[in-house]
């Protein structure tokens, strides 16, 4: 996702598209062990934020970095996950 970009914003940019293609609005996953529906990934406002997950929970809406949301194996979202958490350095 990140081969053609030039610097941390536009990688971060490729991974956002990414993340985005891979969503499917409302998907189960988990933080903390808690089981949570991704209904979007947004950036925050500069790199250092990152990607961050949109969450809903009993009908309550928040945002999490998307590093700490743990995908079902099979998940589309998680394969981009996992790719950003290695881009951002983390070692599993």
């Amino acid at each position: 996702m990140t081969v053609d970009c030039y610097n941390d914003e536009e990688q971060l940019g490729s991974l956002l598209v990414g993340a985005e293609d891979a969503l499917e609005i409302g998907e189960v996953a988990r933080v903390v062990g808690t089981p949570i529906r991704v209904i979007g990934v947004t950036e925050g406002p500069d790199v250092r934020r990152g990607l961050i997950a949109v969450c809903e929970r009993d009908s309550r809406r928040f945002e999490v970095s998307l590093v700490d949301v743990v995908f079902e194996p099979e998940s589309n979202l998680g394969r981009v996950a996992a790719a950003y958490r290695r881009w951002l350095g983390y070692s599993s």
